[in-house]
């Protein structure tokens, strides 16, 4: 099952490499997204955490990973209510697994087009996506997106380049 730790923006790595040695864990991962960023007058793709401050482990010893998480210097806890760690719901669990597996952990790019009022998603990860999608930024090439994870609701912005605009 698929657990959030939560840690220090900026860390995730540090921490998820350390949780990965004292875990020997397969499958945990920092969620990262591609964007296109204007450095120097020209477009540069860039990668950013997905989540800053999150990264995600697959355990089914989460009592376990919660000591290991513990003995990590620094900030560091798995998400959980008082009493209980909770895993990621199965819908979540799916996304995770998409991006772990099929993206290898990037949220790439995708590419579209604007028809009226419509946006549609022609190529990457949003395609079929579209109503996911609350806003566009065609001048910063940004999608800002709402997921339902943690019971709660999570802004993202991702890659999106808008490549027709037909009235």
């Amino acid at each position: 099952m698929w657990y959030v730790i939560w840690t220090s923006t900026g860390l995730e790595g540090k921490a998820l490499h350390a949780v990965q040695e004292l875990h020997c864990q397969n499958r945990s991962f920092i969620p990262r997204r591609a964007i296109q960023m204007k450095k120097n007058g020209n477009w540069v793709r860039v990668e950013k955490p997905l989540f800053p401050g999150y990264f995600f482990v697959d355990t089914d010893d989460v009592e376990k990973l919660a000591d290991e998480v513990r003995k990590i210097e620094g900030f560091n806890q798995i998400l959980s209510t008082e009493k209980t760690f909770f895993p990621l719901e199965e819908k979540d669990a799916r996304f995770v697994d998409k991006l772990y597996n099929n993206m290898n952990g990037l949220f790439d790019v995708s590419e579209g087009i604007i028809e009226g009022d419509q946006i549609i998603v022609t190529s990457g990860p949003l395609l079929g996506q579209e109503a996911l999608i609350r806003k566009i930024d065609r001048h910063k090439r940004l999608a800002y997106l709402d997921f339902a994870m943690f019971d709660q609701t999570v802004p993202v912005s991702v890659g999106l380049e808008i490549v027709e605009k037909h009235p």
